[in-house]
């Protein structure tokens, strides 16, 4: 009896460490990340008393922590032996104590590499991933949903447009099946009918298909219309894709154009259908990550071109088929389905990681820190106050005076801030209308626009930085600052006016993001999400 009584006392010592395990982690975890900025700023300027203060009550926290953890475990040794490298790290900061010779420099610098913020950074911060990656939720289905939106400009296309996606999918379902072993299935969604026959940019389509994937939900979307693709350059081609987003596209319009002064071809004519197969079997290896190749060495991965001629559906070479089949798992999309705001964050956050390719990608093609040149409200908003600030005497005497770890913390925060309220007012994020179910491409895309955003805040805030420093060097008078009576000194130099020139840049950043805003699509238009196949 007195066994199970103590055997009993052990299985609720061991869920009450479970549990306070659990609940710690991520506060612990984000101490661990202040005790390390209190020791990094201790190492180059040290701390001051309210630093060192709290520093001491992180330090407490931690030991309160582990002693209290070494009480609940079953085996005093054995807890002790599996954390030894946790104790020794807690108690190796004690030394900041003995503050005796300068050589205890040498001693701390030792603490910081081995003392407990590096280890709870490291051991906390793994756990925390560990956590996180729970929030994705179980493992989808083996199987692909491949969601078919068609956008017709005239009526008489709609059924001609169902019949031809019909048809591409029997011609390409067997060939996907079998390449990488899991089963496909399509669904012909409600058509949209578009206003006019103009070509249209890949990015007008990104509302509906974000919406429709949503919905589905599905795990990639195939868009087929009879109107011209085409880039921001305006180069028009028959297929486009987003790895980031998991969208294909398909133009009728550039399949069924043969040349100058001759017929255009219908969509049931043999060389458009296996083309179109060809096409799109092409674009589904783009998004899946196989590798272009050469003209010849692949029937599909090489670069897509109308061959008139053309009598049978292209397979896959064993090389895409053996890597399709390795990474067919990670196939289907993962859902997060009615999240609330910080578990749709961590999804974001997870997704990114697992797809870091895709996600940087397009932010490289597009120059993001170049794309305020491509948005003139935004610029204007910007640049316009800052000529004004740059002209009053407050912000000179504020700005001179100003410690610089004070003007690039407001600079961060307000990078930050500016880029957030952009996606978030703008409403950049897909989809644009609110639904309860997030795929995974989703959340990458929406990752790749936000730093694209927070990309471009910097870009001004630079332009914006050097236009107000060149007007401090060649347009103001040298002598200006010797003769400003409210000054504390008269000798400026040129780390005073690089600092009045970001803070003037910081608030120009605030305003432009509050007052220009831009036209979202616009901005879209710019973030290099699809790309061409030629």
């Amino acid at each position: 009896m007195q066994n199970t009584h103590k055997l009993s006392y052990k299985r609720k010592k061991y869920r009450a460490l479970y549990k306070l395990e659990a609940g710690l982690e991520i506060p612990m975890f984000i101490l661990s990340l202040l005790w390390l900025y209190l020791l990094i700023v201790d190492l180059v300027k040290g701390l001051g008393q309210i630093q060192n203060t709290i520093f001491y009550i992180i330090w407490g926290i931690f030991i309160f922590e582990y002693i209290l953890k070494l009480y609940l475990a079953a085996s005093k040794w054995t807890y002790i032996k599996q954390n030894w490298i946790t104790l020794l790290a807690l108690i190796i900061p004690a030394f900041r104590v003995f503050r005796l010779l300068n050589a205890i420099r040498i001693l701390r610098s030792a603490s910081f590499i081995s003392s407990t913020n590096v280890l709870r950074s490291l051991t906390s911060g793994r756990r925390f991933l560990t956590a996180l990656k729970e929030a994705k939720g179980p493992q989808p289905e083996p199987e692909m949903n491949i969601g078919i939106l068609i956008e017709y400009s005239k009526k008489e296309s709609k059924e001609e447009l169902k019949q031809f996606a019909e048809q591409l999918i029997l011609d390409v379902m067997s060939p996907l099946q079998a390449a990488t072993g899991i089963p496909w299935s399509f669904d012909i969604t409600d058509p949209s009918q578009l206003a006019t026959d103009k070509a249209r940019r890949p990015s007008d389509f990104l509302d509906d298909t974000s919406l429709r994937m949503a919905e589905g939900p599905y795990d990639m979307m195939l868009v087929i219309t009879d109107v011209a693709l085409a880039t921001v350059k305006n180069r028009v081609d028959a297929g486009f894709t987003s790895s980031v987003a998991r969208i294909a596209m398909i133009s009728t319009r550039k399949l069924v154009t043969t040349g100058r002064k001759q017929p255009m071809l219908s969509l049931n004519d043999e060389s458009v259908r296996y083309n179109a197969a060809a096409l799109f079997l092409h674009l589904v290896g783009e998004i899946l990550e196989l590798s272009r190749t050469k003209k010849g060495r692949s029937k599909i991965m090489s670069t897509f071109e109308f061959i008139p001629d053309r009598k049978s559906v292209p397979a896959f070479t064993q090389a895409e088929i053996d890597r399709l089949h390795k990474n067919n798992e990670r196939l289907p999309e993962r859902e997060l389905r009615g999240g609330n705001g910080l578990e749709s964050f961590m999804f974001h956050l997870l997704m990114a990681f697992r797809h870091p390719k895709q996600l940087i990608k397009p932010i490289l093609r597009n120059r993001a820190i170049l794309l305020p040149l491509s948005l003139p409200k935004l610029v204007t908003a910007a640049v316009s106050p800052s000529f004004i600030l740059l002209f009053t005497a407050e912000i000179w005497d504020v700005g001179i005076n100003m410690p610089n770890s004070v003007a690039i913390m407001f600079a961060v925060m307000s990078i930050m801030g500016a880029s957030f309220y952009l996606v978030t007012i703008q409403s950049l994020f897909l989809p644009r209308k609110e639904k309860r179910i997030l795929t995974e491409h989703l959340a990458v895309a929406n990752t790749t626009i936000y730093l694209s955003i927070f990309l471009a805040c910097i870009g001004l805030f630079l332009m914006v930085g050097l236009l107000m420093l060149f007007m401090e060097l060649y347009v103001f008078p040298g002598d200006l600052i010797q003769t400003w009576p409210t000054l504390n000194k008269q000798a400026v130099e040129l780390t005073d006016l690089i600092r009045l020139a970001a803070f003037i840049s910081t608030v120009g950043v605030t305003t432009g993001a509050l007052a220009g805003g831009f036209e979202s699509r616009a901005v879209i238009r710019e973030l290099s999400l699809f790309k061409r196949q030629k």
